[in-house]
């Protein structure tokens, strides 16, 4: 506890003046004889105790008075944090002013000492308490020379919340103006706009004001979730290039939890170490605009659709939410929907109704895509409330003008429906074309394409975002294996229904970069002769949730005889149904970027009844819609710095094909493969090639995706060398088992240079890896990215583009690929909004449109946002161990702290209520004290002359003598 005006602690003097009349008064008593009647000093005696007390009392009352009215004038305050609680010190100076005074009225010489010893005593503790508090308050505020200062100002959506007569953030710059004009000399700022990513305004500490203002003057809010402690570590770094010895970083927020990231402690050390790696630590001062009270606020929290894979050849159902994120209950308009930029009708809005806080509501639309490509769809609510912001919610959905499905039939023979692939295809297209053999025509958006099995070397290209179903199909060539296993690692879907004739031998040996192919290991075929039923009470999966209940649907009473057994050890996670009997009926896994059904049963008549059940066609759409979902691109994305669309798919080195052996400078062909596994047998690498003597040489960077040592062996003929950063690992002849091992960092791409070489005859080269703790595999295309000129580090530029933010701002895109795959990254700071991107020419496959065109990116909101969920007192205190907090109030505790001087929280209105209350005691205590005594003046009784009568006694006896003789 210190004081504003120390210098009125000299009004504590005043404590005296009751003690000093209080001894002129007694000094002023009257001693008065009293008569020989000994029965009263017995009482007189008991009383004398009972008044000293009374008086004890009340000149301690008094005294406290003037103290307190004295302490009241010299406007205490208590410091942030602080070392000694007021209510230690100021119950001791009090408690010392008490025995102090009280010590005067007491009679005994002992007990007045002892008790006046303890008031002293009291009174030094409380003295030392509080110069320890004013030199502590020195070190913390004053600081020899200037300060640097990082102004973090919160842009979220919640700061454009009304606070008055203008918005919190309106009111936040304001505040930093007014601070940075009246700061003291030699103050420096910098200013980061805090936003879902904080992007910082000034690369260093300014110290010229007008500079500063600028920046400020320019400052818009942004919206999206704040990024409190992504902001408070670029404030760091900012503070760690400015020349002023004080570091002090100033946050004018609402204090909302999200961004705070208190839920992951390993993230505030993380920054705590990097705080304690600066010569002086900052200290946080947090200015808080919290939000109303009574907040009135509705949300649109998410627009979701009813189908993985949207086409434009059925309608479906768009469910947006509705929620109440304030704390009064509201009623609000309709919601409309728009796509595309086109308002739907009106007859398809939808009206909510009472919203208590709290409560989601959902409002579903039904529509059918007209075109195909990205379309955006928008969600608006009439509401007039506090946060206008949330009141819209868009969303891009991709819609697929046709989901290639291949079929590879294993029973070719027969009938079309005898077939093992008949029925599936007839499921998702129901059309006589496929019947008669022909592609079909309609318009689905599933297009099934039935290849037999002996046929299916003829297989030259598969769609990068299409489905292949290998229907009963007992095994695949090697190079059409090692192609599916590449399409599925890259993002595609693969169903394996494994029927009577597929052989468990081949599938449980098909492995590639992450492994084995399958979900579980096949076993024997099993034939049951009552049949079994798939259970769907077993059935765990998204993609089977309509399937679930078995009053809506009638899979459970279809009949197998016909299933293959599997060997679940280890592999039982990958179970989504079981038979009634327990067996696994479906299994599922992610591949690489793809996705893996295997059904134990074929889907035809021949292992039972299961294509004659009503929910089959509908089963088929789902299972296949599941496996393309994760071959597209997601355009939502989530507010973050440099926001980035993730692509499927790897990459893979640039290939260059040159003709002869000898010395040449110009390659005859230039092109990308995925990976290094080719079997050109007798026959070149091109028909414009020749099939001996040439050579192939492979550049690109690879990306480890885990620390340690990696080995590297090829099969080739004739030779082959790989050099890792210019350094030969490999260098391997026909028929050779050499291996070369080098060691890689995790996430940090190395230059690669694979060289081929074919002199006579048949020609093959595959390039092996074991990654650690792995396998060995082919060298998978999903860390292999082409060569890009000056490049460092984890992250490979492949190309550029632009793309325009919500606020018509161009900016930089840039096509990267990094250990996540290739992604589109965003220049800057995340905006939530609609984007236009500028489709790149090596991403136009993966995004269906053509290079040059636009296509539309939403950078979604978060509800979070709207939800104003404070931070905890266990936040404060995980914040507070890693960085010094100070709760500042208003401009002018800031301008103290950066002044040197302290603030805090004042007490003298606390002083003055008990002041105005010990006033009102005082008056009842004298009262009550007097009504106890005698009126009048104060009697000294005095006993020296008790046993002799005196002169007027006498006088009277002697008359009474006379009158009775």
């Amino acid at each position: 506890m210190l004081f504003l005006n120390s210098i009125l602690l000299a009004g504590l003097a005043g404590v005296l003046i009751p003690i000093i009349l209080h001894l002129i008064r007694r000094q002023a008593a009257k001693p008065m004889d009293w008569g020989a009647m000994r029965f009263l000093f017995d009482t007189v005696a008991m009383r004398r105790r009972r008044m000293e007390w009374e008086d004890m009392l009340l000149m301690a009352t008094r005294c406290l008075l003037m103290a307190l009215i004295a302490l009241a004038i010299a406007r205490p305050f208590v410091p942030p944090n602080s070392s000694v609680p007021w209510l230690v010190v100021l119950p001791l100076v009090l408690l010392g002013v008490a025995a102090v005074a009280g010590s005067v009225v007491l009679s005994s010489k002992k007990a007045k000492w002892l008790v006046r010893l303890a008031g002293i005593a009291c009174l030094l503790l409380a003295v030392a308490a509080v110069l320890m508090e004013h030199r502590l308050n020195l070190q913390r505020f004053r600081l020899a020379g200037g300060r640097d200062v990082a102004l973090v100002i919160d842009a979220s959506t919640s700061m454009t919340m009304p606070n008055g007569d203008k918005t919190s953030f309106e009111a936040a710059v304001d505040e930093a103006r007014q601070i940075v004009k009246d700061a003291p000399r030699g103050t420096a700022f910098t200013v980061i706009l805090g936003g879902p990513a904080p992007e910082l305004k000034t690369a260093t500490p300014l110290t010229h004001r007008a500079d500063v203002l600028e920046v400020l003057d320019q400052l818009r809010p942004v919206g999206g979730p704040f990024r409190a402690q992504d902001a408070l570590g670029m404030a760091t770094l900012s503070l760690a290039q400015g020349e002023n010895g004080g570091k002090e970083i100033l946050m004018l927020t609402d204090s909302q939890r999200i961004g705070w990231r208190t839920d992951s402690p390993s993230a505030w050390t993380s920054l705590g170490e990097a705080i304690d790696s600066l010569p002086r630590k900052p200290r946080l001062m947090v200015r808080n605009f919290p939000p109303p009270e009574n907040l009135r606020n509705v949300a649109i929290s998410g627009i979701e659709v009813s189908r993985q894979v949207v086409g434009t050849d059925r309608e479906l159902r768009l469910l947006v939410t509705v929620e109440n994120t304030g704390t009064e209950a509201v009623t609000p308009g309709k919601v409309d929907l728009s796509v595309a930029g086109n308002k739907l009708p009106s007859d398809t809005l939808g009206q909510v109704g009472q919203l208590v806080p709290g409560q989601q509501e959902t409002v579903e639309f039904r529509y059918r895509f007209k075109k195909s490509g990205p379309q955006v769809v928008e969600a608006h609510i009439d509401v007039r409330d506090d946060l206008p912001g949330d009141d819209r919610f868009e969303r891009v959905i991709s819609v697929k003008k046709r989901l290639p499905v291949i079929l590879v039939d294993g029973n070719p023979s027969g009938s079309f429906f005898e077939r093992a692939a008949g029925f599936t295809a007839l499921a998702l297209a129901p059309t006589s074309s496929l019947v008669r053999g022909e592609k079909t025509k309609q318009g689905y958006l599933m297009e099934p394409e039935v290849i037999a099995a002996p046929d299916v070397s003829t297989l030259k290209e598969i769609a990068p975002q299409g489905v292949i179903v290998l229907a009963d199909v007992p095994k695949l060539p090697a190079e059409v294996a090692r192609r599916i296993e590449r399409h599925v690692a890259n993002g595609g879907g693969l169903l394996i229904l494994a029927g009577p004739r597929a052989d468990e031998s081949f599938y449980n040996a098909w492995e590639g970069a992450d492994g084995r192919l399958t979900p579980v290991a096949l076993g024997e075929i099993l034939t049951e002769k009552n049949g079994v039923s798939p259970a769907p009470s077993t059935f765990d999966h998204p993609t089977l949730k309509l399937f679930s209940d078995e009053k809506k649907s009638d899979l459970g009473s279809s009949l197998l005889s016909v299933i293959r057994e599997v060997d679940e050890e280890d592999s039982a996670r990958y179970v989504i149904g079981r038979y009634s009997d327990g067996k696994p009926f479906l299994t599922a896994r992610t591949y690489g970027q793809g996705r893996v059904v295997m059904a134990t049963c074929g889907f035809d008549s021949r292992s039972g009844n299961l294509p004659g059940k009503e929910s089959f066609v509908p089963f088929v759409h789902e299972l296949v819609t599941w496996l393309a979902g994760a071959s597209g691109v997601d355009l939502n994305v989530a507010a973050s710095w440099s926001p980035a669309v993730y692509l499927p798919g790897g990459g893979g080195l640039k290939g260059e094909y040159f003709r002869g052996t000898g010395p040449t400078k110009r390659a005859h062909i230039t092109r990308i493969d995925p990976a290094i596994d080719f079997d050109w047998k007798n026959k070149g690498p091109d028909k414009s090639m020749p099939k001996d003597r040439f050579i192939v040489r492979w550049t690109g960077r690879l990306l480890p995706p885990a620390d340690g040592e990696y080995r590297f062996s090829a099969d080739a003929d004739d030779q082959l060398e790989v050099e890792i950063n210019g350094k030969r690992i490999l260098w391997a002849k026909k028929n050779s088992d050499t291996e070369g091992k080098v060691t890689l960092e995790a996430g940090k791409a190395v230059d690669i240079r694979v060289t081929y070489q074919e002199d006579w005859d048949d020609s093959h080269v595959r390039l092996f890896w074991t990654p650690p703790g792995g396998s060995k595999s082919i060298l998978p295309s999903s860390v292999l990215f082409p060569p890009v000129d000056d490049q460092d580090g984890g992250e490979i530029v492949m190309e550029t583009t632009e793309v325009i933010d919500p606020q018509g701002v161009t900016r930089v895109a840039n096509l990267e690929a990094g250990r996540r795959g290739r992604m589109l990254r965003v220049s800057g700071a995340a905006i939530p909004g609609i984007y236009q991107l500028k489709v790149p020419k090596s991403a136009e496959t993966e995004l269906g449109a053509a290079a040059g065109s636009q296509i539309p990116l939403v950078v979604t909101r978060d509800v979070a946002e709207s939800r104003m969920d404070t931070l905890t007192d266990d936040d404060r205190t995980l914040i507070r161990k890693h960085l010094e907090v100070v709760n500042v109030r208003n401009r002018d505790d800031i301008l103290a702290v950066l002044s040197g001087k302290g603030f805090g929280e004042e007490l003298w209105k606390v002083l003055a209520i008990a002041a105005f209350v010990l006033l009102l005691l005082e008056v009842a205590l004298a009262r009550w004290i007097s009504k106890s005594r005698r009126a009048g003046d104060d009697v000294k009784i005095d006993f020296e002359n008790a046993g002799e009568p005196d002169q007027s006694f006498l006088k009277e006896f002697h008359r009474m003598k006379g009158d009775g003789a």
